[in-house]
């Protein structure tokens, strides 16, 4: 018969290295299958891992489009794409060729989800491009201008990258959230919601 302490030494043995086994730290994300832009444009935290990984800049500008990878997500709508950009050291008030951020991009198209990322996060929602538009200024351009503007400039851009959906009603919806989420921003900073500074001399 054998004995009861060595039952016991052997269960403990097994125990000590199946927690060892399963303890294991995670080995590196393996080598990137697609570039960082288009990760950020399809959502692909994976690849975005990959790319990371592999010594990608988070906040460069894409040498075609001259945009960074939080824009490009702000552009295919991909919120979670752009909370992991965040979460690991994208610059939130990255400026554009165009000196916009990914706040007039999510702005344009109407993707409240993203513009409730930046915001919470902190971007600067005062922010003008070089033409002297802010967010909430594009929020606010006509439908035909936009139908314009996505026919002729955005949509041929990122073709590479993804599929833009154009639906009307959609982006005129989320632009009203977006509007509403930035002036909620703008009076917290200003006063206290009800027309009462909060500053004291």
């Amino acid at each position: 018969m054998v004995p009861r302490f060595a039952i016991f030494a052997a269960a403990t043995l097994a125990l000590f290295v199946l927690t060892a086994c399963t303890m294991q730290p995670p080995g590196p994300p393996p080598d990137p299958t697609m570039d960082l832009f288009t990760a950020a444009a399809r959502g692909n935290i994976a690849e975005l891992a990959a790319n990371k990984h592999a010594g990608s800049e988070l906040s460069a500008l894409s040498p075609d489009l001259q945009v960074t990878p939080l824009t490009i997500a702000a552009v295919g709508g991909q919120a979670e794409a752009a909370q992991w950009l965040l979460d690991n050291g994208a610059d939130i008030n990255g400026r554009n060729g165009d000196g916009g951020t990914a706040l007039k991009a999510a702005a344009f198209l109407g993707h409240a989800g993203v513009a409730k990322v930046l915001i919470d996060g902190g971007i600067d929602t005062s922010v003008r491009d070089w033409e002297g538009n802010s967010a909430a200024d594009i929020a606010r351009i006509d439908w035909d201008s936009t139908e314009y503007i996505l026919t002729t400039l955005v949509r041929p851009a990122v073709a590479a990258l993804m599929h833009l959906e154009v639906d009307r009603e959609t982006i005129e919806s989320g632009r009203a959230k977006i509007l509403a989420m930035m002036a909620e921003t703008s009076e917290a900073s200003t006063g206290d919601g009800r027309g009462n500074s909060t500053t004291r001399s």
